[in-house]
Order: structure tokens, then C-alpha cells, then sequence
């Protein structure tokens, strides 16, 4: 039990998390005030998602996982499993943007939006946020962060530092996990933009990344690329077992690659389902398998009547 009952710490994380939950938590409350009990309901069942997703990411830091995580490797991957993709996902699917739009005094509010969005032409603000959350950045900076971050130059270095670990890597880790997420899973005011298909190739070429970094570092390497157990600072309060090396890095990349599938293939069922239900997706499918776009049955009795005449 010592294992999960000892060498808590970073309190800090923790107390930074309850003022996000109570700043979303003002939004809310005022945002309610001005809906019917059904939609209010809703919203708030909605933002419990966004709510776990926050606990998500401060228990990765905040409980046991962060000590051990200086210490094993595939400990590590796991941690970056949950900051990455598990934490901004379901913080995304909760919608926090409106409450926390609604959180600001309602003055300031109103005068931010209308400056921001209702007067004629782009306000810079709005170029750079609509640049943030665009497609290519978000997938593109994703992957960037993944690749960057498994570079042992840079690894290394990093994780000899707790608080460049958490201040640096982990955050970085949720921000691009925001900006990815947000391009599959709707988050009210922001909506995918990506098409179905679109969101499937994304997805596909995500997990081959994740998949290429998994098979170098457990099949193609000789010698374990990362250094643990001697970096975390300061005096260990218990002893850790032993594990070689070259075995955590093994099991920290096979995590990676098994993790990796779990997460893409449900998001590609549901890209492969939104794509069915898409009339103009449809065609596409159609002109992909049939080299041929569909036509309506009239279509089709007029194309057979005219190929009849020319008989």
C-alpha cells in the first residue's frame, strides 16, 4: 500500500484546479440563470466531462503516479497517456468554453464580444484564435509536441527536472491534447471542421506516428535511449524495485502502442459513422469505390433511356 499512499505532493496543482473548477462554476451558475431547468440539467451533466478531465490531469501530478514517473520509464507513459489524451478529451467533450465565457462580469463580457466579433472586420484577436484552433495547427502541433518530447536530447535534460517536467512537458502535453481533441469532438461555441473523412486520415496518421515511435523504441534500438531512476532530486522516501532498462523501455513503448489503438480506433468508428450519415460524404465514398459519383434513381432511368436510343 505504500506504493499508492506515499509520496503525494504539489499541492499547488491541486489548489490551481479547484479555482478552474469554481471560475467554471461561476459561468455556470450564470449561465443557468437565464435557461430552462431541462437545459440546465444538461449542461451541467455535460460539464461533469470537463470536470473529470481536470481531475485526470491533476492526479497525474498531484498523487504517487508523478513520483514514480521520474523513476520508470513505461510509469512515464502512462502518465503521458492520461495528460495527453484521456484529460483533454473529456475536457473537451464537457463544452467549458461557454461557462467560461460567462464567468467574465457582464460588462466586460459584453464589451469584449462585441469588439472581438460583432464590429465590421477581423479583429486581430480573432485572426490568432481562429489560427489556434485550426486543423492544422492543432493536428500538426499534436504530433510535433509527440515526436519532440520522445527525442532523447531533449528528454533527458527535461526529465532530470521536476518542475520543468510538469511546467514544461505536461503542459505542453495538454495543450496540444486541447487543440487536437477539438478537431473530432464538437465543444460548443467550436465545431469540427474537419469532414469525416478528413478527421479518419488525421486520425490514421496520428496513431502511425504513435505506432513508429512505439516500434523504434522497443525493436529497433539496441541500448535503452532514456536514463531514470537516478534523476529525481532530493532523498527517496522508499525503496524502488529494480527493472532493466532496456525492459522499461520495452513495456513503456508497448503501453504506447496499445494505448495508441485503444484511443483512434472508437474515434475512427465514430469519423466512419458521421461519414454514413453525410449525404456529400457519401457521394465521396461512392466516387472513391466506384470511381463514379451516385445518382438518384431518376438519374438512372433517364441515363438508361438515353443509352437505349443510341442502341
Amino acid at each position: 500500500m505504500g506504493y499508492f499512499t506515499a509520496n503525494w505532493g504539489y499541492p499547488w496543482v491541486a489548489v490551481v484546479t479547484l479555482l478552474v473548477v469554481a471560475v467554471h462554476e461561476k459561468g455556470l451558475r450564470s449561465l443557468n440563470r437565464r435557461s430552462t431547468r431541462a437545459h440546465a440539467r444538461r449542461r451541467r451533466r455535460r460539464l461533469w466531462l470537463s470536470y473529470g478531465g481536470l481531475a485526470v490531469l491533476a492526479l497525474s501530478v498531484v498523487s504517487p503516479l508523478q513520483y514514480w514517473a521520474m523513476q520508470y520509464f513505461w510509469v512515464h507513459m502512462l502518465q503521458h497517456i492520461s495528460v495527453m489524451l484521456a484529460a483533454p478529451a473529456l475536457y473537451v467533450a464537457g463544452a467549458p468554453l461557454v461557462p467560461l465565457i460567462h464567468s467574465v462580469p457582464l460588462n466586460a463580457r459584453r464589451r469584449m464580444l462585441r469588439r472581438v466579433f460583432v464590429r465590421p472586420g477581423r479583429h486581430p484577436l480573432r485572426r490568432i484564435c481562429a489560427a489556434i484552433v485550426s486543423p492544422f495547427v492543432g493536428i500538426v502541433f499534436f504530433n510535433v509536441v509527440m515526436v519532440v518530447w520522445m527525442l532523447p536530447s531533449i528528454f533527458n535534460p527535461v526529465m532530470a527536472r521536476p518542475e520543468l517536467h510538469i511546467g514544461l512537458m505536461l503542459s505542453t502535453f495538454f495543450l496540444s491534447g486541447l487543440l487536437f481533441w477539438v478537431q473530432f469532438i464538437q465543444s460548443a461555441p467550436l465545431t469540427p471542421k474537419l469532414t469525416p473523412f478528413a478527421q479518419a486520415g488525421a486520425l490514421l496518421v496520428t496513431n502511425l506516428i504513435m505506432t513508429i515511435i512505439a516500434v523504434t523504441l522497443s525493436l529497433l534500438v539496441a541500448v535503452p535511449s532514456y536514463h531514470f531512476g537516478l534523476m529525481m532530486m532530493g532523498s527517496m522516501t522508499m525503496r524502488t524495485t529494480t527493472l532493466n532498462p532496456m525492459a522499461d523501455q520495452q513495456i513503456g513503448a508497448a503501453i504506447l502502442w496499445v494505448c495508441g489503438d485503444l484511443w483512434c480506433f472508437p474515434a475512427l468508428v465514430v469519423a466512419f459513422r458521421q461519414a454514413m450519415k453525410d449525404d456529400s460524404e457519401t457521394g465521396l465514398m461512392d466516387r472513391i469505390i466506384r470511381g463514379r459519383r451516385s445518382i438518384t434513381a431518376e438519374e438512372f432511368q433517364k441515363a438508361r433511356s438515353a443509352s437505349r436510343s443510341l442502341e
